[in-house]
Order: C-alpha cells, then structure tokens, then sequence
C-alpha cells in the first residue's frame, strides 16, 4: 500500500512538472529576429530595413541577446503557462498550425539593454504575451507581444 502510494505521488509530481511545457512548446534554442511592427503608427521594421541581425538564444532558463554576432545582454527568465486571456488568445488555429501561448517575463534591465543597443527597434517588454507556432511546412516562430492594441509584436523564427 506504502509503496503504491509514492508511486501514485511520484506519477503526480511528473505530470505537474511535464504538464506546462511540452516539448514543442520549449523555448530553448536559438531565434533569430525577422521584424518589428506595430504601435499606432504601424511601423514595421526587419533586418534588411534596419542594417542588422539580431538573435535570441534560450537555453535552461537562461537568455542571451546578441546583435550582429555580439553578445548585448544575458540573463534568466521565466514562463507562466496558466496566463489569463490575452487579446491574442482568440486568433485561432489555423490547421496544420499548433500555437502555445504564455507569458515571457525577462528583467527590466536586461529589457532595457536590448532596446538600447537596438535603438528602440527590439525592445521586449518585462512581460509580453508570448507564442510558439509550429508549422510542418514552416518549422517554429515566436512571436513576442506588448498585451495592448497599441502595442509592438517581435518576431521570431528558429534557426
């Protein structure tokens, strides 16, 4: 009986640690930076129009930003998977196309950092309504978004 109990407790554990981040939903990797838009004026910048690259790399609740193959800012991170409604939660999924939605929370610092070496056209808010697409045909995106109509979307594809 003992027995049967912490394996009951043991499954129940790895269900709640699993049950958040599927694999498909792990930001860990490297992503790479394809446009910038929004915010009332509707401006919309990319690599080309803006004369650098630009990535993001996750790796064990660690970040790192790097600009034209420099490092700018490193540091941890967090994801909240039980976010409440966002105003991008009821755009649908599109078939063939699975999206998981949470929320990103990077330090206000290192927020500041990127936007600084960036002037102004990467600037990842403290907490953005974050979403993982992944399409067969087009591999993983990330999107990173202000939770505002007004607001900026970063846009993000794995390499």
């Amino acid at each position: 009986m003992r027995q049967t109990r912490y394996f009951a407790i043991a499954l129940l554990l790895a269900v709640i640690v699993t049950a958040c981040k599927p694999e498909k939903d792990s930001l860990d990797g490297t992503w790479l930076w394809t446009s910038t838009s929004g915010g009332i004026a509707g401006v919309y910048y990319t690599p080309e129009s803006e004369a650098f690259d630009a990535k993001l790399v996750f790796k064990g609740g660690r970040f790192s930003f790097y600009k034209d193959g420099r490092k700018v800012t490193s540091g941890i991170y967090q994801t909240v998977c039980d976010i409440d409604e966002t105003i991008y939660t009821n755009s649908g999924n599109e078939d063939g196309v699975y999206q998981a939605w949470f929320s990103l929370h990077i330090p206000e610092a290192q927020c500041q950092k990127i936007a600084e070496a960036t002037n102004g056209i990467i600037a990842p808010s403290p907490s953005s309504a974050a979403t993982i697409r992944v399409d067969e045909a087009k591999g993983r995106s990330l999107s990173l978004c202000d939770n505002c109509y007004d607001g900026f979307c970063l846009y993000f594809v794995e390499k």
